[in-house]
């Protein structure tokens, strides 16, 4: 019976996987706010290029092990990624060098432990590792409420990167060369996967079975439900995975089961594809087989072929493939808002499914794994059940709420907030929620109306805004997808809801779809007060859309009595469209209360004025104030009393 060295040992690879996984995952998302931060100074393609350049650069793992070998370079490159991660945390305000830089060492250091782990001819094991990362990183998540330890300040949030590299070099260095025979097998070192597999597993991850945010918004459902559903795909992918193997626990895939193949294909490009065509409760069910399917190609694909041996330049292939198939279906995603590209974006995530599904596709030959796998492989239940305990994360989350808002009445005065947080960052690219909940708190609103609020999306490091900062608020939340679905308008209440409306506003012209949010509040006495939330197109050219959107916003307002209509409306006092307001009766609370020359936009030097509070002749505006010291986001804040006439 082997000692708990020798168990260790043999659960190392997988537990190697596990830690990297989650250290990586954590710097993809971090990667992409600061890259659309380059884009505002160096334009969308040029920072497209040089996102190329960062998940390019994994390519270099061949000249790593080339010149010091598969298992030196092994734990060079976790050293490597650990402390990265750690000066990410100790900058406060990560930047894009030590970031981006991460995010590569970190693909290729998953690249190099996933081949230590399939060095027993089959993908399982490093499969496992995959998914155990997974489940890690949603616990994480779950209980920062989506918003990643590496963007908050104090000592907690160092608790995860310390804890995840400590067992990531400690399992790569018990993988190291001589520490155990798997090590390295026979023949040279271990193959390299296919890298290609592991970027659009990744890619996939990031936009869908490993964004809560994301299914939240979609599916209509709690963060910590969605949490939990991933979580629990998770688990189950990993018993799925390991009931791939042949009878009497060889670890090797079947050779011949294209039912299965062709099954977790389709399972897999319907899943993701549906998920983002759809919204409701049947998403749940389709990231789910999403993910199931994910897992099983992804240990069909990480199975190496009989006699395959790493050599440099297959690891510089797989490390340069990884990195792209990763980078690609995320830039393609986020920049088609930009660019327009000629088709519909979401097919960048079913192009994603594709690769994985035909890298995991095609015979594969069995082979035996090496005798004394180890209880933990042994007995791989015992995996599942361990890493069951997550599921306990998001379900303490869902049963302590914070209390409510209090709610201080003054008559039927209602005191108004309205401000486009551009994806809760800052000019720097710093994902910092918390900046925006403390300057909304500072202001003591009844009521909220947010635009450029994101649900998963990328370019907000995907955190889901709506929950979180109704939770740190305590106050109810609506909301009205735009875009995608991950990119929207919020309205936070402390008030009684009487109604809600959310709808799409005409298209007309790109890049993104927009909607509005209209959510009626009960005031003492009976009354009813309408607030309309809306984000209208924001190109200069793009007047004549702006016009048919005005248009639907005053045809939805139809007359209606009590009613605000507020947000970024993307139009000055002189535009054409804001005739269209004045002409319908509908007074400025800007002009009626405040300053009808001060700017609203960019916050850090306001040259221009598009962000407006409308309300109807029936309605009184006072004490309207423009929030110039608040610079968290690149549009000031618009606060304002309003009252019943």
């Amino acid at each position: 019976m082997p000692g708990p060295v020798g168990r260790a040992r043999a659960v190392a690879p997988t537990v190697a996987v596990a830690a990297v996984f989650a250290v990586t995952v954590e710097l993809l998302r971090a990667v992409n706010p600061l890259l659309d931060v380059a884009a505002g100074r160096i334009g969308v393609t040029g920072a497209a290029r040089l996102a190329l350049l960062i998940f390019a650069a994994p390519a270099l793992v061949g000249l790593a092990v080339r010149w010091a070998g598969a298992g030196h370079a092994t734990l060079g490159a976790v050293w490597l990624l650990v402390l990265l991660r750690l000066v990410a945390q100790a900058q406060g305000a990560p930047g894009l060098l030590v970031v981006g830089g991460g995010a590569a060492v970190g693909i290729a250091a998953l690249v190099l432990v996933a081949s230590r782990a399939v060095t027993a001819g089959s993908g399982v094991r490093a499969t496992l590792g995959v998914l155990l990362g997974g489940v890690a990183d949603l616990a994480v998540r779950s209980a920062y409420g989506t918003w990643d330890p590496i963007w908050r300040p104090g000592a907690l949030p160092w608790l995860v990167p310390l804890l995840a590299g400590a067992v990531a070099v400690a399992a790569v260095w018990l993988t190291r060369p001589g520490a155990a025979a798997h090590a390295a097998p026979r023949g040279g070192a271990p193959a390299a996967p296919r890298g290609g597999a592991l970027g659009a597993y990744l890619a996939l991850y990031a936009l869908g079975y490993g964004s809560a945010g994301f299914l939240a918004a979609q599916a209509g459902v709690p963060l910590p439900l969605a949490a939990a559903a991933l979580i629990i795909a998770a688990l189950a992918g990993m018993e799925l995975v390991r009931r791939l193997t042949l009878p009497g626990g060889s670890g090797a895939i079947p050779d011949r089961r294209w039912y299965a193949e062709g099954g977790a294909l389709v399972g897999l490009t319907a899943g993701i594809g549906l998920a983002y065509l759809v919204r409701g409760p049947l998403v749940l069910l389709a990231v789910v087989v999403a993910a199931l399917a994910a897992a099983t190609l992804l240990a069909r694909a990480l199975t190496p072929r009989a006699g395959a041996v790493g050599r440099p330049d297959r690891y510089a292939r797989a490390g340069a493939a990884a990195g792209l198939a990763y980078l690609l279906p995320v830039l393609i995603f986020q920049t088609h808002y930009e660019l327009e590209f000629p088709f519909d974006n979401r097919w960048a995530l079913v192009v994603a499914a594709v690769l994985l599904g035909l890298a995991g596709t095609g015979v594969r030959v069995t082979r035996t794994a090496p005798a004394g796998p180890g209880p933990l492989l042994a007995r791989p239940a015992l995996l599942t059940q361990l890493s069951a305990a997550a599921l306990l994360v998001p379900l303490v989350v869902a049963l302590t709420p914070p209390p409510p808002a209090p709610v201080d009445r003054q008559g039927t005065a209602v005191r108004l907030m309205s401000w486009n947080i551009r994806y809760g960052r800052d000019a720097a690219g710093r994902v910092d929620p918390e900046a925006i909940a403390a300057a909304i708190a500072a202001q003591a609103p009844d009521v909220v109306l947010l635009q450029e609020v994101s649900r998963g999306w990328p370019i907000g490091g995907a955190v889901d805004l709506a929950e979180w900062l109704g939770r740190r608020l305590g106050m109810r939340y609506e909301w009205s997808p735009a875009a995608d679905g991950q990119f929207g308008n919020l309205t936070l209440t402390r008030l009684p809801v009487a109604g809600v409306v959310a709808a799409r506003l005409p298209y007309v012209q790109g890049p993104m779809r927009r909607s509005y949010l209209a959510v009626t509040l009960r005031l003492p006495g009976d009354a009813r007060l309408t607030l309309v939330n809306t984000h209208l197109q924001h190109r200069r050219e793009n007047t004549p859309t702006r016009l048919v959107q005005s248009e639907a916003l005053l045809s939805r307002w139809a007359g209606g009595a009590r009613t605000v209509l507020a947000g970024d409306f993307n139009f000055h006092p002189s535009s054409a469209e804001a005739d269209l307001f004045r002409a319908a009766g509908l007074v400025s609370a800007q002009d009626a209360a405040g300053d009808a020359a001060a700017f609203t936009a960019p916050a850090a030097d306001p040259a221009t004025r598009i962000d407006w509070i409308f309300g109807t002749p029936d309605l009184e505006f006072a004490g309207f104030a423009l929030l110039d010291e608040v610079t968290n986001s690149d549009h000031l804040p618009l606060v304002v009393t309003v009252r019943p006439a």
